[in-house]
């Protein structure tokens, strides 16, 4: 991670909009800095220099004004503009990313991803994905002041709508984004892995998003001002060894089926001020050490909550026969917590949990836990169809299978360890 500061101060950026996430209103409250904490996005057009104080045209899309802001009404147009320090401008209107990704990917994605240094499409279960990686000081903003005017959206389930990995000092603000089916799903709305200081600014973030947010190995900070996340499937924040504080402002974390499963990090803290919560989403915030709140509107909860709730829940049985091989890849090994479980009655199918967790991370290690012991390994995808893990301290090696349920596509992911001729059953 590049680690130089920048000295632009955010007041513009940062004032306050309202709980909606869209329309721009006056608040105060504590907490807004600079891009050690965010950064100054320009106005539309910049400056008449024959009227001062009033704004020149809007530069034609795909043109850089004066300003080097670079002003955008296509997908293609939107990542061409990508690179560091880049201020880009989205137009009104409505985005569907896989619209020009997928054809891309079905004429020639690898000559696609070798001429784009900063962004990569890459394959998911249900279709293919657009990743922005490794640019720093990167900032997108729809040209409006209600976010309803620019909306992004992706088809796939498994797909984030936009992930970005290793971008450091990034600037999200003025738009919509979410899926265009929404019933189940795998893909959060917006993924950031490696990534360090984030701003949302002025954000919409709608489910069928398993996760609003979702960020994994994030450091230094997160900051979202007037941002809402709504009506995803598992929570709105998602959290695996991130790091820093994380401020919220004037946030709606509401509509969600579940307070997801966000987990404490050594070094990571939440702050919530004039923000409001759902149900859901109180049972998992309202009362955890790691949260501090100010002038918060919480949902109907009274009482400490069951966080077994928030577990992911074993299928009752399964039916051996009844699962194929799948093709895979590393994505779908990571971002996911795998679970162990025995077949106890072969009859019946009926299954109990082993106790036992798998990680995969994305540096190519990953740990197995049980309720006594931890052991790490190394893992590389070896064919479409296999994998391999490699335990530390000579500890053996095991292949790696994943199976789907032939007749339920929305059925967990299962996932065999095999060593020596002996099987051993996760669940995702």
């Amino acid at each position: 991670m590049k680690k130089k500061m920048l000295a632009v101060m955010m007041g513009v950026l940062l004032s306050a909009v309202a709980l909606s996430g869209c329309e721009g209103k006056e608040t105060t409250g504590s907490g807004r800095g600079t891009l050690t904490e965010a950064g100054t996005t320009p106005a539309a057009g910049g400056e008449d220099p024959e009227n001062p104080g009033e704004a020149g045209p809007t530069p034609t899309p795909g043109q850089q004004a004066e300003d080097d802001v670079v002003y955008v009404d296509s997908i293609p147009d939107l990542i061409q503009a990508i690179k560091p320090d880049a201020k880009i401008v989205l137009k009104a209107g409505d985005y569907n990313i896989s619209e020009y990704i997928q054809d891309v990917w079905n004429t020639d994605p690898d000559l696609w991803n070798k001429n784009h240094k900063y962004a990569e499409i890459r394959e998911v279960y249900d279709g293919v994905e657009l990743v922005i990686r490794g640019v720093e000081g990167l900032d997108i903003k729809g040209e409006s002041d209600n976010c309803a005017d620019v909306e992004i959206v992706t088809d796939p389930r498994y797909a984030a709508v936009m992930s970005f990995e290793g971008c450091d000092k990034l600037i999200l603000s003025g738009m919509t984004m979410g899926h265009t089916d929404r019933g189940e799903c795998w893909g959060s709305v917006i993924d950031l892995v490696d990534c360090d200081s984030i701003i949302l600014n002025n954000m919409d973030l709608y489910g069928c998003g398993v996760i609003g947010l979702n960020l994994e190995y994030c450091s230094n900070f997160l900051r979202c001002t007037d941002v809402t996340i709504r009506d995803c499937s598992m929570g709105p924040l998602d959290n695996s060894n991130s790091r820093g504080e994380w401020k919220f402002y004037n946030c709606n974390l509401t509509g969600s089926e579940s307070g997801g499963f966000f987990s404490s990090s050594n070094g990571l803290s939440l702050y919530f001020e004039n923000c409001t919560f759902g149900d859901k989403e109180t049972e998992n915030f309202m009362f955890r050490d790691d949260t501090t709140t100010k002038n918060c509107t919480w949902g109907d909860v009274n009482t400490y909550p069951d966080y077994s709730e928030y577990v992911s829940e074993a299928p009752e049985a399964v039916d051996v026969n009844n699962l194929k091989v799948t093709a895979f890849d590393g994505d779908m090994l990571q971002y996911r917590e795998w679970t162990g479980f025995e077949i106890v009655d072969d009859a019946t199918g009926e299954i109990e949990e082993t106790g036992q967790r798998v990680y995969f991370y994305s540096d190519g290690t990953g740990a197995m836990y049980d309720d006594m012991s931890e052991s790490g390994f190394s893992w590389a995808v070896d064919s479409q169809y296999s994998a391999m893990i490699t335990m530390d301290n000579n500890q053996g090696q095991f292949g790696v299978t994943i199976y789907l349920d032939k007749n339920d596509p929305l059925s967990p992911m299962f996932m065999v360890l095999s060593m020596n001729g002996k099987s051993f059953w996760y669940y995702s």
